[in-house]
């Protein structure tokens, strides 16, 4: 599972096109959870073992996931959640990303 989408990393000229899901970190008692998606040019650099291009990082209620506790979130509502949300550099980069 990945999301599709273009995206030039930070004024480098260097596109990520392939976006994984790479770290999530859950903390119960705040019900949050932080998680980062890394880009790759593409799916078969990804699938080559290529290094990942700088990531994005984002910051998601249980509300933000549509689950009923963080105990029950999914690989999928993390994407669903990058497609809604701002990073953390506020710009909602995946907005209209399409499933891999």
């Amino acid at each position: 599972m990945a999301l599709l989408k273009t995206i030039e990393i930070r004024n480098t000229g260097l596109n990520a096109g392939y976006w994984r899901l790479t770290h999530v970190q859950i903390d119960h008692i705040a019900g949050v959870a932080e998680f980062r998606l890394h880009g790759y040019p593409d799916q078969a650099a990804r699938e080559a073992g290529k290094a990942p291009l700088p990531a994005l990082d984002y910051r998601a209620t249980v509300e933000d996931l549509q689950v009923s506790s963080l105990h029950a979130v999914s690989t999928a509502a993390f994407y669903a959640a990058a497609k809604l949300l701002p990073a953390a550099d506020g710009t909602a980069w995946l907005a209209d990303a399409l499933d891999a």
